[in-house]
């Protein structure tokens, strides 16, 4: 554990306070606050490695001491270097530019074309102008690189992108054990409206000009004026000594240093495939499960210092040590997997429900005599007509609001008087609803109103859409450009929500259906059966038998879900389906209609043939319908 502290502070130069100490070492927070303190001083008072700053209340490591110095005495040597485009080594640097920064000026000059011991890539060649033939005469590495060496001296190096730059020096042999400043991540953080980093991005940020772009030296100059317009900047944010700044340019978004515990190696490792990844503290205990559409892409954002990281996974990036993977072969069965073992496991950095999919439908009741039309979360057992689903309660709400107006439908909530002495709502009074609550429309008008919607979306009416776009063309006509935009934003919803119910209508309206993926492995499938709106079936198919079995279950299972409210643990596998229904590809597994018991029977030869066109071989001849038993 000391250890651990150790390495943290050497890296965090200007020290930590004890509260950052103890968020490594501990998950969760004990209720002595003077714990803390005591805890930190009998476990590193007596190592002669660590020292307390009582004044600014941090530890820091002794070895760091040489860096608390003020930013105005330092020397800062940006490099830049031009390569042959291959791998880093001895022989593929081809121009090497830098100029030193003194007091927040630019003062003397390097620069020096390499004889590399390769030819130079044609995409090199022309970005850079630099051609075989400029480089024939010029020096070997061996007698550029020490004069360099010499040149840079103690000073702190920086570059834009120092990984790149510092990398190459070093793989071809430079000594260079100086701090190490990168302009790409000060831009990071002093920059954060800024979504582009390249060395032109944050220069015509900054206002500084480009000429000459692409050789070492003007590219160099360049990257040494962003550091002299970002040291007076650090200034303005308090940041006078070295060590602060080093500090500075490791922190993550929350200010505190940017730790990643887990080797690149072990991502390199991860497919790029859907899944579950659990990720795992330094004592291999559980502290996040989650799901990726692409693992290996999902885990390495965990671990690259970005701006969205919330101050939460900021915490939990800093105590993961390790991760496992579990393949799922679809989106869909990661993003079960991913609740169910939250349900099951409580990791502590889960939130409760946290990642579930928040969908929206809109709903048009039948039960009164006055249908109203509401957006709502959840589907229900009714017979109801849905639309949906939307991406969010909020966007169904912004549909609402649109269809109310085009087919004046009443959306107020509650059960209807109608009564001619009423006063309307505000939708009453300037006409988008007919106001049935003040009997200004009886029933059978307000039904050809609920009618005219449905015709709509069965693709039956375009008399909406027209009268939309001679209103659009009016309000054009008048100049009112704004309000004619609004009406054509109204028209591509409604077609839009058209488009979507036409294809998914069977699906929300029945709310029984078989949808069929590929598993993790060519050797099986899953079933996921949604009956009366829930997720009832859920089997892994790697034989004929299990077919059966699962044809069997759907059967026995279709008439007891039909009317049954959905209980707390329905919830999760319904908003994850619904939002599946609402994302999925064209690709993206198949999905068959079941209009009652049978059904699933009746389509077993075709579930069986789109197995087997899964690529299982395990599918053989489907058995006598009879084997399921008598048919209820």
């Amino acid at each position: 554990m000391r250890e651990r502290l150790h390495d943290y502070l050497a890296a965090r130069p200007a020290g930590a306070t004890a509260e950052e100490l103890l968020d490594l070492v501990f998950v969760g927070r004990g209720r002595d606050p003077d714990f803390g303190d005591r805890f930190l001083a009998a476990l590193l008072g007596a190592d002669p490695r660590f020292r307390f700053e009582p004044v600014e209340q941090r530890w820091r490591v002794r070895s760091c001491d040489g860096l608390v110095r003020p930013l105005a005495e330092v020397e800062f040597v940006v490099v830049d270097l031009e390569t042959t485009g291959g791998a880093s080594g001895q022989d593929a640097i081809i121009e090497i530019g830098a100029a030193r920064v003194v007091g927040g000026r630019l003062t003397e000059r390097f620069a020096s074309l390499v004889r590399p011991g390769r030819p130079i890539q044609p995409f090199v060649s022309r970005l850079t102008g630099i051609t075989d033939a400029m480089v024939a005469g010029a020096p070997r590495l061996a007698e550029v690189l020490p004069r360099f060496v010499e040149f840079a001296g103690t000073a702190v190096l920086v570059a834009h992108n120092a990984a790149f730059d510092v990398g190459h020096l070093r793989a071809a042999g430079a000594p260079l054990d100086a701090p190490v400043l990168c302009t790409i991540r000060l831009a990071r953080r002093l920059l954060p409206e800024s979504r582009r980093r390249s060395l032109d991005a944050v220069a015509v940020t900054l206002g500084i000009a480009c000429f000459r772009r692409h050789r070492a030296l003007p590219d160099a100059e360049i990257a040494a004026e962003i550091l002299c317009v970002f040291l007076e900047r650090l200034q303005e944010r308090g940041i006078e000594r070295l060590d602060q700044l080093l500090d500075f340019q490791r922190s993550a978004a929350d200010g505190r240093p940017f730790i990643v515990h887990v080797p690149r190696a072990r991502l390199d490792e991860v497919p790029a495939v859907p899944g579950v990844y659990h990720l795992l503290g330094r004592d291999g205990r559980l502290l996040y499960v989650g799901k990726a559409r692409r693992l290996r892409e999902r885990l390495a954002a965990y671990f690259t210092n970005a701006r969205g990281h919330s101050p939460r996974v900021l915490d939990l990036i800093r105590h993961v040590h390790d991760f496992r993977v579990t393949e799922t072969g679809s989106e869909l069965a990661a993003s079960l997997l991913e609740a169910r073992r939250i349900r099951e496991l409580k990791p502590p950095y889960n939130r409760q429900l946290r990642g579930l999919p928040r969908v929206g439908f809109l709903k048009l009741g039948v039960r009164s005599e006055f249908p109203r039309l509401w957006a709502t979360e959840r589907v229900g057992a009714d017979r109801a007509t849905y639309l949906g689903p939307f991406a969010s309660l909020a966007a169904a709400e912004r549909a609402l609001a649109v269809l109310g107006r085009v087919f004046k439908l009443r959306t107020c909530p509650g059960r209807l008087y109608p009564a001619p002495e009423a006063t309307p709502c505000l939708s009453g009074q300037v006409g988008a609803c007919t106001a049935p609550c003040a009997a200004r429309v009886d029933e059978a008008a307000y039904r050809a109103q609920v009618d005219a919607c449905l015709a709509f979306f069965a693709g039956g009416d375009e008399r909406p859409l027209d009268w939309l776009g001679a209103r659009r063309d009016v309000l054009a006509a008048e100049l009112r450009f704004e309000a004619a935009a609004q009406v054509q934003r109204d028209i591509e919803l409604l077609e839009s929500l058209r488009r979507r119910q036409q294809g998914l209508n069977w699906v929300v309206t029945r709310q029984n259906f078989a949808v069929l993926l590929p598993a993790e492995t060519r050797e099986s499938a899953v079933l996921y059966v949604v009956l009366g709106g829930r997720l009832a079936v859920e089997a892994r198919l790697a034989a004929t038998a299990d077919l059966v079995s699962a044809a069997a279950l759907v059967r026995e299972r279709f008439a007891r879900y039909q009317d049954a409210p959905l209980t707390r643990a329905d919830v999760d596998g319904t908003a994850i389906m619904a939002a599946w229904l609402r994302d999925r590809g064209a690709q993206d597994g198949v999905i068959l209609p079941l209009d009652g018991p049978d059904a699933i029977v009746d389509r077993l030869d075709e579930l069986a043939v789109t197995v087997r066109d899964l690529g299982m071989a395990g599918v053989g001849p489907l058995p006598p319908i009879d084997a399921l038993g008598e048919r209820p």
